[in-house]
């Protein structure tokens, strides 16, 4: 038997549990995708023996429970493409301004704060009920029962949305967040389970395609423990994503130091993957290294995500670490030029970012192209300029130094006067 349709990583994993006898009447959660619709409807009607099937339409698949056997009989049927394993997620778990540069755009003439810009973040929710949290933020799931079960948890998705638009204030101009003014769509794939699959996310996928929202950045905050080769369901969701004009981002993963530790889908080539080096510009020892599968680099970029203090409230500070972090930064710098180029596509964002990076001289595929820097870029485009002062304030600056030349006037008149009479 080939297995001609069956993921290569995935065969893997079936041949050495199929050796073993108890392993056979295993079952997996396994994701099966077809050329088109037709083909997808006409399988699922034709065999009745499935159950507990979900269907998704970005690419037309279906995510159910099978054993081996099932799984081998099937890489025999025409209508079917590719089989996978419906791999698990694992959630990637705050002085940035100094390290990026970013004091300088912040307090430039013109302002960047990722005003206008829609970002997207696939996590475990964003509870709002913390301070640090903008109120710019809508959420599309509907999950009355387990946000209230977390009135006062600080979930990995709150950790995320508060390093893009964080709204406590660093100085009389800005909040401390990379780009406090975006507006930020939480996708809660959240559930009783607790943990997270390619399917979670192919069904937002599909709530993003079907209601035409619309979203400039996506921030997906997981990985896979498996490496890939970009070729998986999920990777190739994100490419579709990417040609309807939508930027994703995902964090390289925690699963360094070793090399091929990217997985799913920061191994797409059309995602913008980041991993994480420390203060002292050095890789973090956990950050997912390329290449890729099929040896390609991976990750993209690197950016700060080792022990970053970040407050919650006004009592509450938190110190977060792990390549998300990472990937959130890398968001809300690239939701900044989006504030100014909002068509700008992925291939331009990226030779930005590309031109812009300071080489760290580390392994290349352990710190991509190197570390972005936002101040440069911002500068190519003509958009820092030293800030001026406002007109009311120009204007009481004027009458104070009127005031005091007149008096100083008056001094010397009195001074000239008495020295006259005398």
């Amino acid at each position: 038997m080939k297995l001609d349709k069956i993921d290569h990583l995935f065969q893997k994993e079936i041949k050495n549990l199929g050796s073993r006898t108890s392993g056979k009447k295993q079952e997996f959660r396994v994701i099966i995708s077809f050329d088109n619709i037709k083909k997808r409807d006409s399988f699922v009607s034709r065999d009745k023996k499935l159950e507990n099937l979900q269907k998704f339409d970005l690419i037309p698949s279906i995510c159910l429970n099978l054993n081996i056997e099932q799984i081998k009989e099937y890489d025999e049927e025409d209508l079917i493409k590719r089989i996978e394993k419906d791999q698990q997620l694992f959630l990637s778990i705050l002085e940035i301004n100094e390290i990026l540069d970013l004091n300088k755009s912040k307090n430039s003439q013109i302002t960047h704060t990722g005003k206008n810009v829609t970002i997207g973040i696939v996590d475990d929710g964003i509870n709002s009920n913390f301070l640090s949290i903008s109120n710019n933020i809508k959420c599309i799931s509907d999950k009355k029962d387990l946000k209230k079960n977390r009135e006062n948890q600080i979930t990995h998705g709150t950790v995320m949305a508060c390093m893009i638009n964080n709204q406590f204030t660093e100085n009389l101009y800005s909040a401390i967040g990379v780009a406090p003014e975006a507006e930020i769509i939480d996708f809660d794939i959240s559930n009783s389970r607790n943990n997270f699959c390619f399917s979670d996310i192919l069904q937002i996928f599909d709530i993003i395609t079907k209601q035409k929202i619309k979203i400039d950045i996506l921030l997906i905050s997981l990985t896979t423990k498996t490496p890939s080769d970009g070729n998986d369901i999920l990777s190739n969701a994100c490419e579709l994503l990417v040609d309807k004009g939508i930027l994703i981002v995902c964090p390289a993963g925690n699963f360094g130091p070793e090399p091929n530790t990217i997985g799913s889908p920061a191994a797409a080539k059309n995602v913008i993957s980041i991993g994480s080096i420390t203060k002292e510009l050095t890789i973090s020892q956990y950050s997912g290294r390329g290449p890729t599968i099929d040896n390609r680099l991976k990750p993209d970029f690197c950016l700060p995500g080792s022990e970053i203090k970040m407050p919650i409230s006004s009592d509450t500070r938190i110190k977060v670490t792990g390549t998300s972090i990472a990937a959130a930064i890398g968001v809300g710098l690239i939701a900044l030029i989006k504030e100014y180029n909002p068509k700008a596509p992925f291939n331009k964002i990226y030779e930005l970012f590309k031109n812009s990076c300071r080489d760290l001289n580390l392994d290349k595929f352990s710190q991509g192209h190197g570390m972005p820097n936002i101040t440069s870029i911002l500068k190519d485009q003509n958009l820092i300029h030293e800030r001026i002062l406002p007109y009311n304030n120009l204007m009481k600056k004027s009458i104070i130094i009127a005031v005091e030349f007149a008096l100083v006037f008056i001094a010397l008149f009195y001074l000239f006067y008495f020295f006259r009479i005398a």
